[in-house]
């Protein structure tokens, strides 16, 4: 998970996701596929990989 932490305010920096450039709080790390839960606006959430996500 990198230097991410739940609660870490993150932006997407995937130009190719629907969600590019909106910004975000980490609420869950998933070990065993190693993604990473990404809340926007606190309705909809979406995972991310960490190469995928910039802290913001």
């Amino acid at each position: 998970m990198g230097d991410l932490k739940i609660g870490t305010m993150v932006t997407v920096s995937d130009e190719n996701d629907a969600m590019h450039k909106q910004i975000g709080a980490v609420v869950y790390y998933d070990k065993k596929r190693g993604k990473i839960l990404v809340r926007f606006g606190g309705v909809e959430q979406f995972y991310y990989t960490l190469n995928q996500l910039e802290e913001y």
